[in-house]
């Protein structure tokens, strides 16, 4: 959140999000964890199953609607 109010940023612009925070934060730690597994296997297993957990992992992330990156809010 860039403002000082316990507002969410896309609150005011008429955007509501189709889960709630609590479930995309979930999804996004779930996701966060696979990404993490899937290095680890990658490194010290076998790299073509870790990549697939890590693209699963993200993907998961993605699907959700799941986007902490501050450079998406810069314009708003």
């Amino acid at each position: 959140m860039s403002n000082t109010t316990n507002t969410p940023d896309h609150a005011s612009t008429g955007y509501t999000p189709v889960f709630n925070d609590t479930v995309r934060t979930v999804v996004y730690i779930i996701g966060l964890v696979a990404v993490i597994v899937g290095l680890g296997v990658s490194t010290f297993g076998d790299p073509a199953v870790g990549d697939y957990i890590t693209t699963a992992g993200g993907l998961l992330a993605a699907g959700f609607g799941v986007a902490y990156n501050p450079l998406r809010m810069a314009g708003k």
